[in-house]
């Protein structure tokens, strides 16, 4: 089969620059990775054809001869054939691959792209960071409030991570060295976490602030009460004064959130409803009636 035009197959121009083409190479390899696309033949075949690809254009005088003359020498452009997949990631994993600098030559496929740069190609072989990971977790509200210890497994290996209190859906969490190995000697790579924080059935959160509608009587509007009300960290009292209106607020300092970059907490907001009753016997109907008589209140005035 003959071999596409590599400006094709990354998708860019005769003129692109070595960042374009980088980062076309990096888009592609994220979407066509095999292990991300339960290691199909389409999936490897196609990311094969990505790599050589940047291989070409990736080096100047690669380029410069393929612009010249084709695809008229496979060899010539350092074509290979070998599957650079024989040890990648296993299946069914919630991470990827975050793509370092340096391109081929470096990190997760060193292995690969050092078939290119052997030692008659005269490129020096040096230590390489291994590749950095990443890791999706949703954890519920209240972890998110109170912090945790959680284990997520990556690349077979069972980490302990901790997720400081705090977190918030797009928090990411860097955990040092947990990434691939590095290569001849380097560092390994880390692995970070990307957080997401499901929603609560009552709680809403602003920030570091946190925000609960509470439903009250009339009654308890009119006269006044002491109640007691859902809080983030156990149950609180809630003090209402007698005339409370529907959409007051009340609230209680440094019950929020904890930040993450000074520890200080939001607060915790309570917002009154009054609740409507939606069936009225004729007695009690008679009832509002005179106390509508007694206190007269116009609440449209002004508008």
């Amino acid at each position: 089969m003959a071999k596409r035009d590599p400006y094709n197959v990354l998708g860019v121009n005769k003129s692109a620059s070595e960042d374009e083409i980088k980062a076309a190479y990096r888009r592609l390899a994220r979407v066509h990775h095999p292990d991300m696309n339960n290691n199909s033949k389409s999936s490897e075949a196609r990311f094969k054809e990505i790599s050589e690809a940047y291989e070409i254009l990736s080096d100047t005088e690669k380029r410069r001869n393929y612009d010249r003359f084709g695809h008229d020498n496979g060899e010539r452009y350092g074509f290979r054939t070998s599957n650079p997949f024989a040890s990648g990631f296993g299946q069914g994993q919630q991470f990827n691959v975050k793509f370092g600098g340096g391109g081929p030559g470096h990190g997760m496929f060193d292995d690969v792209f050092s078939q290119f740069f052997g030692s008659g190609g005269g490129r020096h072989r040096y230590a390489a960071k291994g590749d950095d990971l990443e890791y999706d977790l949703t954890i519920s509200f209240e972890q998110a409030y109170h912090g945790i210890s959680a284990t997520v497994r990556v690349l077979e290996r069972k980490i302990s991570v901790h997720i400081p209190a705090g977190v918030d859906t797009g928090s990411v969490i860097r955990v040092p060295g947990q990434g691939t190995p590095g290569r001849r000697g380097g560092s390994p790579g880390d692995l970070f976490l990307n957080i997401t924080v499901a929603p609560h059935k009552i709680f809403r959160r602003e920030g570091n602030d946190i925000r609960l509608t509470l439903p009250i009587s009339i009654a308890e509007a009119i006269l006044g009460a002491k109640v007691e009300t859902p809080g983030p960290n156990g149950r609180l009292v809630l003090k209402i004064p007698p005339g409370t209106q529907s959409g007051t607020s009340f609230r209680f300092r440094g019950k929020g959130f904890p930040s993450l970059k000074n520890g200080r907490n939001g607060d915790f907001y309570v917002e009154a409803q009054i609740v409507i009753p939606e069936r009225v016997k004729p007695a009690s109907k008679d009832l509002v009636e005179e106390f509508e008589r007694l206190n007269p209140t116009n609440p449209r005035e002004g508008l």
